[in-house]
């Protein structure tokens, strides 16, 4: 059986819990799980979350056998709606986390009534009058919720909680310092207390209430919501609810598994209450271990921060994608995967080094291929497939029944590819793998715009010195490499040669066949020339019926063969193409040694001189 589970970012705490119950089923059964996950929430506004928030639309549900939707963890509403139509569409049984889903089991915590009993708690024992409330966004609905049972609460004891004391946030700590700082420099009076809708917002309040000198659970009550595993080390620890999220996880797969009819359930929250809002702590851990803790957790950060701004430097140093890939491969070994797949897009790969052109957009390709996959130890490398696969079925044969955790790989709003990582736990203890992929789409851009810059240069640079109508050199090209043969020639003391060639009737052909047939036969000329003179001669168009071929002289007769054998070819070329106009040119040969009174454009005048001799023959015997 294979299950997708749809999910806000995995770093999230309350995310991690869903996993962690979703795993533990997943060793208890034979079934494949893939995660599709991102960190586009905190960024959606921006042109990396709407890259981010692509990975969503990665996967064909219709490949699954059933779906785990947590909708209210996609904070991104027009994202959530269009994720929830596409389920429906797919007719895939699905369990919806928290959200209200027609067609969905839904399981759920009442999160209005645990608010309500948070706020009540502080109201009852603690006297409690003045509350300010944190909320999430507006539009998600948990927040709503949450928002709605603090009200009910406040309304039953005879309270008020007006929209002056209502803010809203992003879930995200930022929130919570962002209101304290505006409480402070706003000169009111504090409330009796602060109601976060989570505990991360909870806990960048706490932080800047103790910035201020501002006592949490005496001077000010704090709660949060969601029990992260941070809130307990605090100094008071900080009062939440704990939803019961292992829980959840395991049953809604148990739930799929067992092909249980469309069914609502309800699961009991635990309220934590601690020092924050007053109450009396019984630790079980002491101070010197809650220190020791938090040291161990710094290190671990400095640690992972120095790899990635390591990471970062030696990235910078990668011009190519074979640079890429090797460096890649060896930070995958120094990592903790069992398995991971570098999936790129079609469109993300130059078809040679100088080509890209920005073909990417905003959605993912029909095939992608795989240019590193790393094995329990081994490297190997799988050609395209289509992406509704993930991943090719010869990869999954080899992963078994482990968890596959999808995360997007773009620049921008441009989707690169994606991830796919899996065998291990990293991502339950791992909070910097978003920086890890942000890396490697910062890098992997960086490759294709010096890509595309070398290309530009190379268009740039044929424009100047190549002649437009014939792609050989004009003038400017052919003087420009000319200089450095003419020094060679002087320094091993070889003569030059100069080939010129004249456009036999060309003014005939346009005047009677057009333009087009001219065109054609110069173009044929060129062609010709090109093809029969040395890889190490210089071939130019030196005037519009007139092409000069340079080389060194070694043996003397570097241009025998392209004397004796143009004509031939271009009356071969005239009968393949069914030209009833002749095709031949008049030549010219002069060669010298190069010293300082003998320059190149005399020898080609002495070269054109001759050519007009053979012309001069030519028309002769016509």
């Amino acid at each position: 059986m294979r299950i997708a589970v749809l999910a806000g970012n995995i770093t999230n705490y309350i995310q991690k819990r869903l996993l962690e119950g979703i795993v533990k089923y997943v060793e208890e059964k034979n079934i494949s799980i893939d995660v599709f996950s991102c960190n586009g929430d905190m960024y959606e506004q921006s042109e990396y979350g709407i890259g981010e928030l692509q990975i969503y639309n990665l996967p064909d549900l219709t490949q699954y056998d059933g779906i785990i939707y947590a909708k209210d963890m996609i904070h991104n509403v027009q994202i959530a709606d269009e994720l929830t139509q596409r389920i429906k569409d797919s007719g895939i049984p699905t369990v919806s986390i928290e959200s209200y889903n027609s067609g969905m089991s839904v399981f759920y915590v009442d999160n209005r009534e645990a608010m309500k009993m948070m706020v009540s708690h502080l109201i009852e024992v603690h006297g409690v009058k003045s509350i300010c409330y944190l909320s999430g966004p507006k539009e998600n609905q948990e927040s709503i919720e949450r928002l709605n049972g603090a009200i009910d609460a406040v309304r039953e004891h005879g309270l008020m909680l007006d929209d002056d004391h209502i803010y809203y946030g992003n879930f995200m700590s930022d929130s919570g310092e962002r209101l304290i700082g505006h409480l402070v420099k706003s000169g009111v009076s504090m409330p009796d207390a602060i109601i976060c809708a989570n505990d991360e917002m909870a806990l960048g309040a706490y932080i800047e209430l103790c910035r201020h000198g501002i006592r949490v659970g005496n001077d000010i009550r704090l709660t949060g919501y969601g029990n992260f595993s941070s809130s307990a080390n605090l100094i008071p620890a900080l009062t939440t609810v704990e939803k019961p999220q292992w829980q959840i996880g395991y049953e809604a797969c148990k739930s799929l598994v067992e092909k249980e009819p469309i069914c609502v359930r309800k699961f009991k929250v635990k309220y934590c209450y601690r020092g924050s809002c007053g109450c009396t702590e019984h630790r079980e851990d002491n101070i010197a271990e809650i220190q020791m803790k938090s040291v161990q957790q710094e290190l671990e950060e400095a640690i992972t921060i120095e790899q990635n701004k390591f990471m970062v430097s030696d990235l910078s140093n990668c011009e190519n994608l074979q640079d890429f890939f090797e460096y890649l491969m060896k930070c995958i070994v120094q990592m903790n995967f069992s398995f991971l797949y570098l999936c790129l897009c079609e469109e993300a790969i130059p078809s040679n080094n100088l080509e890209y052109g920005y073909r990417l957009g905003t959605d993912y390709s029909q095939r992608a291929y795989i240019p590193i996959a790393y094995e329990k130890g081994t490297f190997e490398e799988y050609p395209y497939f289509s992406c509704k696969e993930i991943l090719p079925e010869e990869c999954r044969k080899k992963i078994g029944t482990e968890v596959c955790i999808v995360m997007p790989i773009h620049f921008r709003r441009n989707c690169l590819g994606y991830v796919v990582v899996c065998g291990s736990k990293w991502w339950l203890d791992m909070s910097h793998f978003s920086n890890w992929l942000m890396n490697i789409s910062n890098t992997l851009e960086n490759i294709y715009r010096q890509n595309e810059l070398k290309r530009l240069v190379k268009k740039l640079s044929n424009v100047w010195m190549l002649d437009s109508l014939t792609q050989v050199y004009n003038r400017a090209g052919f003087f420009h490499f000319a200089d450095g043969m003419i020094e060679e020639c002087k320094k091993d003391g070889v003569p030059i040669g100069i080939f010129f060639a004249d456009i036999n009737k060309l003014k005939q052909v346009n005047d009677g066949y057009g333009h087009e047939e001219g065109d054609f036969y110069i173009r044929s000329v060129a062609s010709h020339i090109g093809k029969l003179k040395k890889k190490e001669q210089l071939l130019m168009r030196y005037g519009g019926d007139e092409f000069v071929v340079v080389g060194k002289i070694i043996r003397g007769n570097e241009f025998d063969e392209l004397t004796e054998n143009l004509n031939s070819k271009l009356e071969e070329c005239r009968r393949k193409n069914d030209k009833i106009y002749e095709m031949s040119v008049s030549v010219g040969f002069k060669s010298a040694v190069i010293t300082e009174n003998i320059k190149i454009d005399s020898l080609i005048e002495e070269a054109d001189r001759e050519m007009y001799k053979m012309k001069k023959e030519w028309r002769d015997r016509k």
